[in-house]
């Protein structure tokens, strides 16, 4: 399954950056996610609970890989999720370019899912994928909103 789009920030490409990178707000962005820690400047490990039509609740381990990183230009991520239901795995590229004083983000993703979730449809899998993208998008995008409204609180109180 192949998942693409942009996405603009208000940030600069380095606020972005360190954003997409944060374990904190990966967590917060990726809805389910209970626990994410950094294990290496590259890898994180953690746990998502997702819900795809009949199956709720399924719990996944998550392994993240980052490469080719030219920060705060561009990565690829690459995610390895395997649980009681099935297995997600995926590689995602991910381009960060000025644009009017903020950042557009360009993704591309090739997604593949396995297993019991995979009988669901692929139908409803696109329809889920898409809702979670969105809804992590509009979470990254309310937290660089908080980050920058405090770094301007503390630039105007220093």
């Amino acid at each position: 399954m192949i998942v693409e789009g942009t996405y603009s920030f208000t940030g600069r490409p380095q606020a972005v950056w360190d954003l997409l990178l944060d374990p904190t707000v990966i967590a917060k962005s990726m809805p389910g996610t209970k626990e994410l820690v950094r294990t290496a400047p590259d890898r994180y490990q953690g746990k998502m609970q997702v819900t795809v039509g009949p199956i709720t609740a399924a719990e996944f381990a998550v392994e993240i890989a980052l490469s080719d990183l030219e920060p705060p230009q561009r990565f690829v991520m690459t995610i390895d999720g395997t649980g009681r239901f099935g297995f997600t795995r995926g590689r995602a590229r991910v381009d960060l370019q000025p644009e009017n004083g903020g950042t557009r983000m360009a993704y591309h993703a090739d997604l593949q899912v396995g297993g019991k979730i995979a009988s669901v449809g692929q139908r409803l899998l696109d329809m889920v994928s898409r809702a979670l993208l969105r809804s992590g998008l509009q979470a990254l995008s309310r937290e660089l909103e908080e980050r920058l409204a405090q770094d301007g609180r503390t630039e105007e109180a220093g």
